[in-house]
């Protein structure tokens, strides 16, 4: 592997997230199918939960004014525990099942995008 700059990792990041929210809409359609409407919704908003703070964590890691790793990491957890709250405060049906899936669906599929844009 050749070194990669700041703008090249930023951007592999950016298709990697961009790839995730669009396969967990792709899902949604069946999953609205099988658990109703709430329940694609659901799984959308939990990848959206997890991307949006990496996406906020990735630029915060390449800007020029980047704060320590370790607090924009915990910046990110707080982020997304707040969406997790506000999203179980103010749905009317929270689906939690779904909202997780797609949660976990982010956090497991996104690495591995991103190594896949590293290896080509």
């Amino acid at each position: 592997m050749g070194d990669y700059s700041s703008k090249q990792l930023a951007q592999q990041l950016a298709l990697a997230l961009g790839a995730t929210v669009g396969l967990a809409i792709g899902l949604s359609v069946p999953i609205a199918l099988f658990l109703g409407k709430a329940g694609g919704v659901a799984f959308v908003v939990g990848s959206l939960i997890i991307a949006a703070p990496q996406a906020w964590l990735a630029i915060s890691l390449f800007s020029r004014f980047s704060a320590a790793p370790t607090l924009l990491g915990i910046g990110k957890f707080s982020i997304s525990a707040v969406l997790f709250a506000v999203w179980f405060s103010k749905a009317s049906e929270p689906s939690p099942g779904a909202l997780f899936a797609g949660a976990i669906l982010a956090l497991l599929v996104t690495p591995g995008i991103y190594y896949w844009q590293g290896r080509r």
